[in-house]
């Protein structure tokens, strides 16, 4: 029996302290039968065991004790100190074997998008998008377990420190799960808004795209092709089809890289009408299922949609 790792199927929305905002949020989708690449969770109980048996937990709380939060340089020097400390720690041998178990039940040695999942993340009142990391075409045991320790490292990074202490939560109250999930070798990817939220327009979503892996609108590293589609009727409203000349793609090793977008792809539309009508349709599921509006990450490949992540559009 499994002590610290959960597939997606044993999670929902209700297990957000054990499975981080992220991995709740997916078991949820999973079990309502939408399209998620399968996936694991190791629980925050393997963060919050480890945290404390290693001694970390006294060593970050000194760290943290007197950095000026305000201060940017203070706050970059405190993370790098931080993270230097994860670094080496040499992970218990049960809880390596126990996430290996799942991993290799995904399919061997498949790559897989290792995702920080804190527990105080997704939430309806704040979102810590962005402030945690994401590994992407992780494969091999070493480098998994190497990138779920960087995972809980990162619930140190500046970014994050800062945003607790702006939005009232203490450090010691979040604690980081780490999503494990069958990465899509995605030949397009993008992010859809159910509700556009600039206009607030709750009649229109935002669906955005690029070819190859979704990493550059992630990064803001490529501009988006940009839809505007009436739910209902399922209009286009609005279209801007961006120049391409950059996308992202499997690195040869772990990780991604930047590659040039095939000659006959460059103005080409990533979507097409019946593709954003395949889209809206799995965003009205979505945001029908959590009721509430939905930022929500997906990924095509070989012509298959699948959902990656789906959290509330706290801005509205």
């Amino acid at each position: 029996m499994s002590r610290y790792c959960l597939p997606f199927s044993a999670i929902s929305r209700r297990d957000v302290p054990l499975a981080g905002g992220k991995g709740a949020n997916l078991g949820d989708m999973v079990q309502v039968g939408l399209p998620v690449p399968p996936g694991f969770v190791v629980s925050s109980a393997a963060y919050r065991n480890m945290f404390a048996s290693s001694g970390l937990d006294e060593k970050v709380c000194d760290c943290l004790e007197a950095v000026d939060r305000e201060d940017n340089l203070a706050l970059m020097k405190v993370e790098t100190e931080i993270r230097s400390l994860f670094e080496k720690q040499v992970m218990d041998s049960e809880l390596s074997a126990e996430i290996l178990e799942h991993y290799h039940a995904l399919g061997g040695n498949v790559p897989v998008a290792v995702r920080s999942s804190a527990t105080a993340e997704d939430l309806a009142g704040a979102s810590f998008a962005g402030q945690q990391n994401t590994y992407l075409n992780v494969y091999g045991d070493d480098e998994l377990i190497h990138t779920v320790v960087n995972c809980w490292s990162s619930l140190y990074t500046c970014q994050a420190i800062y945003y607790r202490y702006h939005n009232g939560f203490k450090d010691g109250d979040v604690s980081m799960a780490v999503v494990v999930q069958r990465m899509v070798s995605a030949d397009k990817a993008g992010v859809i808004f159910t509700v556009d939220p600039v206009s607030r327009n709750p009649y229109q979503m935002v669906i955005e795209g690029v070819y190859g892996l979704g990493e550059g609108i992630v990064s803001g590293t490529i501009t988006p092709d940009h839809f505007k589609v009436d739910r209902e009727t399922l209009d286009i409203c609005f279209k801007y089809i961006a120049p391409k000349a950059l996308m992202f793609a499997k690195d040869c090793g772990c990780g991604c890289i930047e590659v040039p977008v095939p000659d006959e792809l460059k103005n080409k539309p990533v979507l097409s009408e019946s593709e954003l009508e395949q889209l809206v349709g799995m965003a009205n599921r979505v945001e029908t299922h959590f009721g509430s509006p939905q930022d929500i990450e997906w990924g095509a490949e070989n012509g298959k949609f699948y959902l990656l992540q789906s959290r509330p559009i706290t801005t509205l």
